[in-house]
């Protein structure tokens, strides 16, 4: 059995959405955030970048703690989803 690396967005990021979420905007199919409310871009998703960095597009949000969660240790490593 593999296991997925989660992206560095969820669960540990506050401003993240699932595209599941009730207050996601009709017919986007794909995670998403404050910071790109029309879908969470792949660098980031995939963790090719460290999105407490600003990044273009950003609306400078970046990835704020939910819940006291540290930032995600496998994203510090250079692990990509």
């Amino acid at each position: 059995m593999t296991s997925r690396i989660q992206p560095q967005c969820a669960p540990t990021c506050a401003r993240y959405r699932s595209p599941l979420n009730p207050d996601t905007p009709e017919g986007l199919p794909k995670p998403w955030c404050a910071a790109f409310p029309e879908g969470i871009p792949a660098s980031i998703w995939n963790n090719l970048v460290d999105h407490r960095q600003p990044v273009d597009g950003d609306h400078g949000l970046r990835w704020l703690s939910k819940d006291g969660a540290p930032y995600p240790e496998h994203v510090l490593l250079g692990y990509a989803v």
